[in-house]
């Protein structure tokens, strides 16, 4: 198809192409040309992966490519709903970036209740364990290895010692859904969103990159009620003011508001919702699915969750702010994976998009009169600043 042509994933009909006949290197020029990143959250380009297990690759004995359709973010079924529409796409994905990079063996990781697609031979599917550090690229190495879900330091990256430590490529299967179309000469230039939350018609929608969040919300049937908020990137992400609906979605610019791609759900947060409860709520979350094997997301989450539940329960003082951003820090700085490190998110923007609903609280009230008090005591175990 012409360069020029939109290419929407979900509108199946992937190219034909096969795979043992294409050059292993042209690939990597394609998925290049095409402008592939990871569509996973973090934004990567696919062809710098492609790239560097190849390479390693070509000292080792062996190497893996697994295409991650985990979906670790049960309210952002991206991964399954283009199974459903366009497994085909995925497929050829997955068997050109085996050819890429030389890979002996293919994985397809579903979460444990997905439906799978029909694969080839070189082509295994796998099923994780549950919850939602099941997706994290490490951890789901250890699941593969039929160890314990959780994270591992970095470097190494999987690239260099990934499954079995042998060079494997891990990519979303939405990212290697786009390797067919790039070879065929597209751009990838969508997303897929998953829409939630205070709007008509919530669901998956394909969307290109750049448009405003605003936009997407539109495309969702508009918002029901007065927007307070959009929530950004899945459970980890940072919560933006509805003055910030102008915000493209875009990695760059989603990363320079406060927030990120992460799972790409985005939520419509409807006035009346107060944004203390609602960070207490999401790290209360947070604390239950972390993998526990660092400190700081282990204990981090629950005390971040701790603060928020005291300030919301009339208990907390003007300090609390300082030691919510400290713990932020701590998190970003010193957690072993993407999920503690971007969980940060949360905590500076509902602290800086939202700081009149933490300052009522501050001074007694809840700015919604929703909030009913959740602790009797403050969280306090350990020195604060």
């Amino acid at each position: 198809m012409p360069a020029s042509a939109a290419t929407r994933l979900l509108a199946g009909g992937a190219p034909r192409v096969d795979a043992s006949a294409v050059a292993p290197e042209d690939v990597v020029v394609r998925a290049d040309a095409a402008g592939i990143r990871g569509r996973g959250g973090a934004g990567f380009p696919l062809a710098k992966k492609l790239s560097a297990t190849r390479s390693a690759a070509a000292l080792a004995e062996e190497a893996y490519v697994v295409a991650n359709a985990y979906d670790a973010d049960p309210d952002s079924p991206l991964s399954r709903t283009l199974l459903e529409r366009n497994a085909d796409a995925v497929l050829a994905g997955i068997a050109l970036a085996a050819r890429a990079v030389g890979a002996s063996r293919s994985y397809l990781y579903l979460r444990p209740d997905a439906p799978a697609p029909r694969v080839g031979d070189g082509v295994e599917v796998v099923r994780g364990t549950g919850g939602f550090m099941g997706g994290e690229e490490s951890a789901l190495l250890a699941v593969l290895e039929s160890r314990r879900a959780m994270a591992r330091q970095r470097p190494p990256y999987p690239a260099l010692q990934g499954l079995r430590l042998r060079p494997t490529l891990i990519a979303s299967a939405e990212s290697l859904a786009w390797l067919p179309y790039a070879m065929d000469g597209a751009k990838a230039d969508t997303k897929l969103v998953s829409v939630t939350g205070a709007v008509r018609q919530p669901g998956v929608y394909e969307v290109a990159l750049g448009t405003t969040l605003g936009d997407v919300l539109a495309q969702a049937g508009g918002v029901i009620g007065t927007l307070k908020g959009i929530h950004v990137g899945g459970p980890t992400g940072g919560i933006l003011a509805a003055a910030k609906a102008s915000v493209r979605l875009d990695f760059d610019a989603l990363k320079a508001a406060g927030t990120h791609m992460g799972s790409a759900q985005v939520r419509a947060v409807a006035d009346g919702v107060c944004m203390v409860n609602e960070a207490a709520r999401l790290f209360g979350y947070l604390a239950q699915e972390t993998c526990g094997i660092c400190v700081p997301c282990r204990v981090g989450t629950k005390r971040v969750q701790g603060i928020y539940e005291g300030i919301y329960s009339g208990l907390g003082r003007a300090d609390d702010v300082k030691w919510l951003l400290d713990l932020a820090d701590h998190l970003e700085k010193f957690s072993l994976c993407g999920f503690g490190i971007t969980s940060a998110s949360i905590v500076r923007t509902t602290l800086s998009e939202f700081d009149g609903d933490v300052r009522a609280h501050l001074g007694g009230r809840c700015p919604t009169g929703t909030c009913s008090p959740a602790r009797a005591r403050r969280y306090e175990t350990m020195v604060q600043p």
